[in-house]
């Protein structure tokens, strides 16, 4: 399940990036697995899970009668959802180091779960296919992916564009799969699964409330910026990181809308 290149790593800088991410997209990410049907009591598995936050967020939905196991195959990201974990005192999750498509647990889930996962795994069809074995019969595949053809501005502001270019450039650059999003029902039935649901929300604002919107880009190039100068897709120098956020904010104005990346939901239920 591993990929070429994790484009985004899993130094502590990143962690704390999907931190605050987490802030924004979380909302998105519990309105699908709320309409996948992640309820209470129901032992779950997070695929993964980087810092934690969607291993939390289904641990707010499954209550404390549930269990949630997240995975990552990364020791630092593995490391860091403990502590956060224990921090919030929820005694029903935990993590484990490994691929979780190669782990054996003691029990088949209810249900498997990942957000911005898929994208990064050179043949995700088949890793869904051997993670879905993880599944019971009649239990819940659901992820979470994006596309990043759904970036864009109204009227163009052309700094925001251009960032959004030049990371999924980078992002694809370093093996993954940007527009993986929309091509997620191709992906689940070529893992041998029904056709999933699909949702698609995204962030979106205007003005001066566009703040969030910018620095879910802007934080994003903190990351990749070594990234965008190995590939030859923009320097240091024409990114202007420093004043990057005023940049946007000042050609967006006070009615210039940004609108994020897509944001796609898919599930399913495994058949019997």
């Amino acid at each position: 399940m591993s990929a070429a290149e994790y484009a985004l790593g899993h130094t502590d800088a990143e962690l704390r990036r999907l931190t605050t991410q987490a802030r924004l997209i979380d909302p998105i990410t519990r309105r699908f697995l709320l309409a996948a049907g992640i309820t209470d009591g129901m032992r779950v598995l997070d695929i993964g899970s980087g810092a934690g936050d969607v291993a939390m967020l289904v641990a707010d939905l499954v209550g404390p009668t549930g269990r949630v196991v997240g995975t990552d195959i990364a020791r630092l990201a593995v490391d860091r959802a403990r502590a956060r974990v224990a921090a919030a005192g929820l005694d029903q999750v935990e993590f484990q180091h490994g691929d979780p498509a190669q782990m054996r647990f003691d029990a088949p889930f209810d249900a498997v779960v990942g957000r911005y996962v898929l994208q990064f795994i050179p043949e995700p069809e088949k890793a869904l296919e051997r993670i879905a074995r993880q599944v019971r019969p009649g239990g819940i595949v659901a992820f979470h992916e994006l596309d990043w053809d759904g970036a864009r501005s109204s009227p163009p502001c052309p700094t925001y564009d251009r960032i959004c270019r030049w990371l999924s450039r980078t992002i694809e650059a370093a093996g993954a799969q940007v527009r993986l999003g929309a091509k997620l029902a191709s992906v689940f039935e070529a893992a041998g699964l029904p056709l999933p649901i699909l949702r698609l929300e995204s962030v979106i604002a205007s003005g001066p409330a566009a703040i969030d919107a910018v620095h879910l880009v802007t934080d994003l190039v903190g990351t990749l910026l070594p990234s965008m100068e190995r590939y030859g897709i923009a320097t240091a120098s024409e990114v202007g990181q420093e004043d990057l956020v005023h940049r946007i904010l000042a050609e967006a104005g006070s009615a210039g809308t940004l609108v994020g990346r897509a944001e796609v939901g898919a599930w399913s239920i495994k058949p019997a």
